[in-house]
């Protein structure tokens, strides 16, 4: 959520959020302050998650493309067939960064956002026809809120964790956890009331 523009969120969105991000861990037997494993939040709302090596009849040529030629040229994409969403993750990403793409394309999902469509040029470029900066600046806050509640990071950070122990205990990046704290504004809290 690097770069991130705030004011594009309806106001009480993020408290929204904190409060989706609670109902989905009671759902899954999650306590605040637990790691939300996106995998597991997929199969409760019935989405399949694949890795570009599921896709049945995708050519070599261009899962070696996808995975080791250009592979931070995409993150994670939705497709949905009728009824049916199947997010595809970039396996060749580390945990952390899956662990976020994954979580940011069910929030678009549970925010019931429309899909982008995408074609294809006649030079082979694939293309989304919009691009929905307000859907992207919902579909971040809520994904950074599911793997990182703020009472749960509130809770770690009185015990006195550290940020790397935080960051290895949500499965997230640094960055992450550090946008997270400055958001939710729980480190200023803390050296307030110490």
């Amino acid at each position: 959520m690097s770069g991130s523009n705030a004011s594009l969120l309806r106001r009480g969105f993020k408290t929204w959020c904190e409060n989706a991000a609670w109902g989905y861990r009671r759902d899954l037997q999650l306590q605040k302050h637990d790691r939300l494993d996106p995998r597991d939040l997929a199969r409760h709302i019935g989405v399949a998650i694949w890795a570009p090596k599921d896709i049945r009849g995708l050519d070599q040529a261009v899962l070696h493309h996808l995975l080791d030629v250009d592979p931070d040229s995409w993150s994670a994409v939705t497709l949905t067939v009728g009824q049916t969403s199947v997010i595809i993750t970039n396996s060749s990403h580390p945990n952390t960064r899956q662990n976020n793409s994954l979580t940011h394309e069910l929030s678009h999902l549970i925010l019931k956002h429309e899909p982008a469509k995408a074609f294809v040029t006649t030079d082979g470029m694939m293309v989304m026809n919009h691009y929905n900066l307000t859907h992207e600046e919902e579909a971040n806050c809520l994904s950074s809120t599911l793997l990182v509640p703020r009472e749960g990071l509130l809770h770690l950070l009185s015990l006195r964790w550290n940020d790397e122990r935080i960051a290895t205990h949500f499965a997230i990046s640094m960055d992450l956890l550090r946008m997270r704290k400055n958001v939710t504004g729980v480190a200023r809290q803390l050296r307030y009331h110490n």
